[in-house]
């Protein structure tokens, strides 16, 4: 009966429009990624400004995006915010990196050589210096390496203070890890290739990232208790996940059979989708990455609208202030429908319940549906594993 109601539950969802977007604007120049969002939809990110540096920037509820270093000539970038709306990121001062927290008007330098890649609810800030590290009340905590590996760097914290990240091995390649204060660090596996790398943890413990497969490509997974579920693509090679919310959506980015840009995906529910497909038609927009994802099911981004890089916001139709159209409603029914015998099954198998999320790093990625090769990052963006971390 399950495998009856997901079909034309599917079918239904993929052709219809159940999100709204909202183009963020820019600060002057010719690119801008919305990278972050937290529960209140303040919107993190980075844009080319007029001198061509790229600024961090913070967007309120979809507004204008507030410049976070306006009188600096040099790179800054915004990579995690908590719920106090306090900014964890990087600067680029004569070249070399800084770990940076933006905490309303106040910018706090967190040291040189350091890159600051998230931030919990309590504070606690993450990054790499070459080992990973965890910041909490101005004490730096050395998260070391895997055995026998020389190099680490976190990219996700849940508000348990449990890390997630990328680690190097003794021959030569990188596994995602988690690192708990009682367990240290515990490597997570592969799809059956030889790497992994964890881009982000949510508050019940699922992690995302993505991992090798046998073919050499990579595949976004998701894994729960230790169980590594893969997320598959959107037809091409290779799909990386970037943000997880606490129903356990996820979104990232996939490549196409084409080979062409890559399309912004949503998984929720073990459906793989392209967001492309939930937006309305005629929009000018192709949605070609997204990383962040909140409980209300709000989704930023980075996309071509009318053929320019801009950063998006996704705001779903269901419960927000946008009118469901008529198929949309026909949808939510559908979509109730499967909820309701989900929740109902999980409970009687001893679950805690099913949550549905379909209403409510750093820069662009590579560019060949080729097997993905980590590069060495460049002023933080998003070629994972962030080897200059």
């Amino acid at each position: 009966m399950k495998a009856l109601i997901l079909l034309p539950f599917a079918a239904a969802l993929s052709a219809s429009t159940i999100y709204s977007i909202t183009d963020l604007g820019g600060l002057g120049g010719a690119s801008a990624v919305g990278y972050k969002i937290n529960g209140s939809g303040a919107v993190i990110g980075w844009a080319q400004t007029t001198s061509g540096a790229e600024h961090g920037f913070l967007s309120m509820n979809g507004g204008a995006l507030q410049d976070l270093s306006p009188l600096l000539n040099l790179d800054t970038y915004a990579n995690g915010i908590n719920a106090s709306g306090a900014i964890a990121g990087t600067s680029y001062v004569n070249g070399q990196p800084h770990g940076t927290l933006w905490t309303g008007s106040a910018t706090t330098d967190l040291g040189a050589g350091i890159f600051a890649t998230g931030i919990n609810d309590a504070g606690f800030v993450i990054g790499g210096n070459g080992h990973a590290f965890l910041l909490v009340n101005g004490s730096y905590q050395d998260l070391g390496a895997l055995p026998g590996g020389g190099w680490s760097s976190a990219s996700g914290i849940n508000n348990a203070g449990t890390v997630v990240g990328d680690a190097s091995t003794p021959g030569g390649t990188f596994r995602g890890f988690i690192w708990t204060p009682g367990q240290g660090m515990t490597a997570l596996g592969t799809l059956g290739g030889d790497n992994s790398h964890a881009t982000g943890i949510n508050n019940n413990g699922a992690v995302i990232g993505f991992a090798s497969v046998a073919s050499g490509y990579e595949h976004a997974f998701v894994d729960i208790g230790g169980v590594m579920i893969d997320l598959g693509t959107l037809g091409g090679g290779s799909s990386f996940a970037y943000g997880i919310n606490d129903g356990g959506s996820v979104v990232g980015y996939s490549w196409l059979a084409s080979g062409q840009n890559p399309h912004a995906f949503l998984y929720a529910n073990g459906i793989l989708l392209d967001l492309n497909s939930l937006i309305p038609s005629g929009s000018g927009w192709e949605l070609t990455g997204a990383y962040g994802i909140n409980s209300a099911g709000q989704i930023v981004g980075e996309g071509l609208f009318h053929g320019e890089s801009r950063a998006f916001l996704l705001d779903p139709l269901i419960g927000g202030t946008a009118a469901p159209e008529a198929s949309t409603a026909a949808l939510v029914a559908i979509g109730l429908a499967f909820v309701l015998f989900a929740m109902k099954r999980s409970r009687a198998q001893g679950g805690t319940g099913f949550s549905l999320c379909f209403g409510a790093s750093r820069g662009l990625l590579p560019r060949a549906d080729n097997r993905h090769q980590c590069e060495r990052s460049s002023r933080g963006r998003i070629h994972w594993p962030l080897r200059n971390l």
